[in-house]
């Protein structure tokens, strides 16, 4: 509805909040970045309700000037609008308990390595009726996909498919007298008030008070951080992953639930398996290596070289060979890399997000719809010993190699105990009609038309077992229901039974949580979701090494 000439013009705020502790952190950032501090008019600072307010300012070139700049004039000692060179501003906003950062121009660049990430979706659980939702987008937390939802005529119900986060949403406000018409939401929040800039101290106040209290709903959140903006915070995690892979003690995070730090190595991608080489590489040197790609073929790579992993972490590529002595493209290795934070930052197909513990509370929710089998007595639970025994008994244990490929002999030994066919290691092409450069491991092996996947490991090494599965299943709906395995062989699968071998656990999972491992959860609902929608069931095999 067009406004009527009376009513009084409304401002627009980009607020942030940052931690209280972080305010002269964040003021000396921007200061570094040539940012000054404009002194305020004392007679235009009403009802601060114990805020004070800092502008910080920049003049870089910009001769078209921008609209808020007459705004901010209004406010201050200086005239802001005599060259027009406005790059950007911010006006801290900070007491004691609280911090908020409004941003104008440019200045939403220099702040992400500050706010909290998840406060945009805080305000949409508290201050926007989720029935009347004008636009949403949602990203899947197992994938690449990004979908916008957007409603031009009026709202519509907020919604999100399993596997799905909603990461930016606009709607209506619960309260338009209060807040204004529409909220927009997605790190930051977006507002129109009527206050100027030094008179939202009240609104502030409230603010802060109703994102502190419990809100009766909770979205789940998964934001992709933005190269340009988030700059400063990705070289931080970057830091953090590097240390993280220099100090890794895989045995130190077996009774962590998130593993902090946790890995997850997406070995799969690269089409690996226990008898292929790969080969890292970082400003003109590489390494060999068999096997998987993991956290000690990185530390062994920098140590040899001499490298100072944290200047190098994303310089660093791998390749697998496909032939002999022929290699893939080289890529960078934090693309088959997955690591959390403590403070909820992750690293999900080559780029940094953040995330909330509702996110986390409905991975948990979706995993309690996956069927889960321990074994200690029955045949899939061969031991150690036993594998070994077999591949001695039957000629192929070679007692003089330090490093078996004991996944070999446990398929091996399990397809002749149960009666089904040993695949392993055979790969068959990705594309039939191309010229076999890349290939893939169908499963491990298969009885009736259950197909199997098989991975020794901790809960960071079983990325391969469940991407093994989930390029399988493109190829089973790419063949309309139907596979071709090594020799020729055509099935139609109506079962994925995961058959994970904890190395050096005797404890039983006896609920999802008890797995230690978001990273391997995220992706265990999204292979789960994707086969809902198939005629295909899916069963966890545990078995304790």
């Amino acid at each position: 509805m067009p406004r009527k000439r009376d009513d009084k013009p409304l401002y627009d705020y980009n607020i942030y909040r940052i931690p209280p502790e972080k305010a002269d952190g964040f003021k000396a950032f921007l200061e570094d970045r040539k940012f000054d501090e404009i002194p305020l008019k004392t007679e235009c600072i009403q009802n601060p309700s114990g805020y004070t307010f800092t502008l910080m300012f920049c003049d870089k070139e910009n001769r078209k000037g921008s609209p808020w700049v007459n705004l901010l004039s209004t406010c201050t000692e200086w005239d802001l609008t005599q060259e027009l060179k406005i790059y950007g501003a911010a006006l801290i906003c900070y007491r004691e308990d609280a911090c908020f950062v409004v941003s104008y121009g440019n200045a939403h660049f220099y702040v992400s390595d500050y706010c909290d990430f998840n406060f945009g979706v805080a305000v949409a659980e508290r201050l926007i009726d989720l029935d009347q939702v004008r636009a949403q987008q949602n990203i899947s937390h197992g994938s690449k996909l990004s979908k916008m939802h957007m409603d031009y005529l009026g709202g519509t119900v907020l919604s999100y498919r399993s596997g799905e986060i909603p990461t930016y949403i606009r709607g209506t406000s619960l309260d338009p007298e209060l807040w204004g018409t529409t909220i927009n939401c997605g790190t930051s929040a977006q507002f129109k008030w009527e206050e100027k800039p030094t008179e939202i101290g009240e609104r502030l106040n409230l603010l802060n008070e109703i994102i502190k209290a419990d809100s009766s709903i909770s979205l789940p959140r998964l934001t992709f951080l933005d190269a340009e903006e988030d700059a400063e915070k990705i070289e931080s995690l970057y830091h953090q992953l590097a240390v993280a892979i220099e100090q890794y003690d895989g045995a130190a995070n077996d009774g962590n639930l998130i593993n902090v730090p946790s890995f997850y190595m997406m070995g799969t991608r690269l089409i690996q398996n226990d008898s292929v080489r790969f080969k890292l590489s970082c400003n003109h040197k590489s390494l060999e290596f068999d096997g998987e790609l993991s956290i000690t073929a990185i530390n062994e790579f920098v140590r040899e070289k001499e490298f100072a992993l944290q200047e190098v972490i994303q310089k660093i590529n791998i390749s697998i060979e496909y032939a002999n002595d022929a290699w893939t493209n080289r890529k960078p290795i934090t693309e088959y890399l997955e690591f959390i934070t403590e403070d909820n930052f992750c690293l999900r197909n080559g780029k940094w997000c953040s995330f909330n513990i509702a996110y986390l509370d409905r991975i948990f929710q979706e995993a309690k719809r996956v069927t889960f089998i321990n074994h200690s007595q029955d045949e899939f639970a061969l031991s150690k010993e036993d594998v070994i025994q077999f591949a001695r008994e039957n000629g192929f244990y070679d007692e003089t190699n330090s490093r078996q490929p004991y996944e070999t002999f446990y398929n091996q030994n399990i397809s002749q105990l149960i009666g089904a066919i040993c695949l392993h290691p055979q790969t068959v092409p990705i594309d039939p009609k191309g010229n076999g450069r890349f290939r893939y491991e169908v499963c491990d092996f298969c009885k009736d038309q259950a197909l199997y996947f098989v991975k020794i490991g901790k809960p960071n090494d079983f990325a391969y077992a469940i991407d093994q599965a989930m390029l399988t299943l493109e190829k089973c709906e790419a063949g309309m229901g139907s596979l071709t395995l090594p020799g020729d062989l055509t099935v139609s699968p109506t079962e994925f039974r995961m058959v994970l071998i904890f190395d050096g656990r005797t404890n039983m999972v006896e609920k999802w949580e008890d797995v230690f491992s978001i990273n391997f959860l995220i992706h265990l609902t999204e292979l789960k979701r994707r086969l809902s929608s198939t005629d295909i069931s899916l069963t966890i095999d545990f078995v304790y090494w």
